[in-house]
């Protein structure tokens, strides 16, 4: 039990710093380096690099090993489109059931991301990106959607906070966008959230590619009316 329980704290670890880009793309994973940073055994590295495999966030090495996933520009293409498919589905659901302490959770995250970016302390700004999503799939109330989010969880739209050094405004644009999504949250506006949801994911996506992202301005007919880098 003891072993198991030890191979868990691995995974998490290992699954949080890949995710906040601590461990970089085609970085490997030694077990037992791990195993000494961690305080775990090799088998119990072993067993949380096994199931980081089986979520897509880490691969074997032809000569074996593990390595951090790099991501294609097909992969993030296609990740986009899923996590676009799951969040705009829980936002839908949110809007019908969200509680004050679940929006009040969610105010908190976008507080402390900005906070955290204004002390310069990036890797933890992240982890607030990350829970912010995690908070808005969670306030859906289903608990198949949520299963389903977390083992899509390749870190497609964090990525950009590693290339953030070359667009510095990326920080400022993300805390917007998060308040406007809670915005339309707490209003129970699904139109102008799931609108504020996908512009979102599109520029996540552009960052991700290593692009400067279009910013669209709508008219009053909520059509793109202004297309500008």
């Amino acid at each position: 039990m003891a072993d198991k329980t030890l191979s868990q704290i691995a995974y998490q670890e290992l699954r949080r710093r890949i995710l906040i880009l601590e461990l970089a793309p085609n970085e490997r994973l030694k077990e037992e380096e791990w195993a000494a940073k961690l305080g775990v055994s090799r088998t119990g590295i072993r067993e949380a690099l096994t199931r980081l495999l089986g979520e897509g966030l880490v691969r074997a090495g032809e000569r074996g090993g593990f390595f951090v996933m790099q991501m294609t520009e097909k992969d993030i293409r296609e990740v986009r489109a899923l996590r676009e498919v799951l969040e705009t589905a829980a936002f839908d659901m949110a809007c019908e059931r969200v509680t004050e302490e679940e929006l009040s959770g969610l105010e908190q995250t976008c507080n402390d991301f900005g906070d955290l970016v204004r002390k310069g302390y990036h890797s933890g700004a992240c982890e607030c990106d990350l829970r912010f999503h995690h908070l808005l799939v969670a306030a859906s109330g289903n608990r198949h959607l949520m299963e389903v989010y977390e083992r899509s969880n390749i870190p497609l739209f964090h990525l950009k906070l590693g290339r953030s050094v070359m667009f510095t405004d990326d920080y400022q644009e993300t805390e917007q966008e998060h308040r406007q999504i809670l915005e339309a949250l707490r209003k129970r506006d699904k139109a102008e959230g799931l609108k504020a949801l996908k512009l979102h994911f599109g520029r996540g996506e552009a960052l991700a590619l290593g692009k400067r992202p279009l910013v669209v301005e709508f008219g009053t007919d909520q059509k793109p009316a202004i297309a500008k880098r």
